[in-house]
């Protein structure tokens, strides 16, 4: 199934897939406890360690990690993960956990195996997660071009940029919702909590500024949870709660995670009442002020913040960024104002009035 699926997959993405190999990989950061192992025998993992092809790498509960490849791909871990790759073919074993990635121009592509699962796509930053149950998430954060899925029971979808798939484990189905991009960058731990700038940030950033100028402009509405038809229930909580950093239940009651046509919410969001009748969580606030950068830039954003709980559910204020694997990496500072340190990821605040098509992209917070 796995050949048979990538080869689907390396036609679904361009020619110039597999144009170069991973080679091997070196750890450019490590945080926490990661270990990588090579025929059985487990090593502890420091910087500029290097990662050979087919060798494992495990990381701790509350651990973070980033390898950057040969060639010049770099790959985000988040806590309890365990990946391994093919150099050759550019695949990137997921066995659990969640991951994020950039490939860059010129490389080809990348195809995620998440057993039984795959995903690929090319030239593009990208997030993975595979839950405890199988149940696995590909999210395409941009691309040039367009990305495809394949689950274990044969069915596809095609996706682009700023779209995820929730790939269940127990029949196979997909289900595409359009991500929240700002809220994304600004509470992501895979953007929050490390040292140095995700390359592709300035690019998953025009998305976001597209996305924000379309429900600025009434073409798109911010969605719940509830809003895309997902139930608490739902086993695809845990692989979006792996990608945002979030608590499941905080995961649940946010009012902003995904986009939608607008007649889909009908402006529940923007009148502060939220169609799911949880906390009104908005993922990106930051707790004690009443704002919600994520979503300033769009009509009604300082009325979704001011009627929000930004510190219901487990996990405690977006500062805090528990995730679905158990981390806790609430010593993190975050893009959300956590630690008081230099915020250089943060969406800029507030577009000023009127109904610019294109706003200025979001800048870093210490440019102000």
């Amino acid at each position: 199934m796995l050949l048979g699926a990538w080869l689907s997959l390396a036609g679904a993405v361009g020619p110039s897939w597999a144009a170069k190999e991973f080679q091997s990989g070196e750890f450019s950061f490590v945080k926490d406890q990661v270990e990588h192992s090579a025929d059985g025998k487990k090593s502890p993992t420091k910087e500029k360690d290097l990662l050979k092809e087919n060798s494992v790498v495990n990381t701790g509960g509350k651990a973070l990690t980033q390898l950057t490849f040969a060639d010049a791909s770099v790959l985000r871990l988040g806590p309890n993960t365990q990946f391994s790759f093919q150099s050759k073919e550019r695949i990137i074993k997921l066995d659990q956990g969640a991951m994020m990635m950039n490939v860059p121009p010129g490389n080809g592509g990348v195809t995620v195996d998440g057993g039984g699962v795959t995903g690929a796509v090319s030239e593009a930053t990208i997030m993975a997660s595979k839950d405890s149950e199988g149940n696995f998430a590909f999210a395409i954060l941009e691309t040039q071009g367009t990305a495809k899925v394949i689950s274990g029971s044969g069915q596809t979808a095609n996706l682009v940029s700023g779209q995820i798939a929730l790939v269940r484990k127990s029949d196979g189905s997909i289900k595409v919702c359009e991500l929240n991009l700002d809220a994304i960058i600004h509470s992501s731990p895979f953007f929050t909590a490390f040292p140095a700038p995700m390359p592709g940030l300035e690019k998953v950033t025009t998305v976001a500024d597209g996305q924000a100028a379309e429900v600025k402009n009434e073409v798109k509405s911010l969605l719940s949870y509830f809003d895309v038809g997902l139930k608490p229930e739902d086993p695809e909580k845990s692989s979006l709660s792996f990608l945002f950093g979030k608590d499941l239940n905080e995961m649940v009651a946010s009012k902003n995670p995904f986009l939608g046509d607008v007649s889909t919410a009908a402006g529940t969001e923007e009148s502060g009442g939220g169609s799911g009748g949880g906390s009104g969580v908005v993922l990106g606030a930051e707790p004690g002020t009443g704002s919600a950068v994520a979503d300033a830039r769009q009509p009604g954003g300082d009325e979704i913040a001011a009627g929000s709980n930004a510190g219901a559910g487990a996990g405690g204020g977006p500062g805090e960024t528990d995730t679905a694997a158990g981390g806790d990496l609430a010593d993190t500072d975050t893009a959300a104002g956590g630690g008081g340190g230099t915020d250089t990821q943060a969406p800029t605040p507030p577009v000023g009035g009127g109904t610019t098509v294109n706003p200025p992209p979001a800048t870093p917070r210490a440019a102000n």
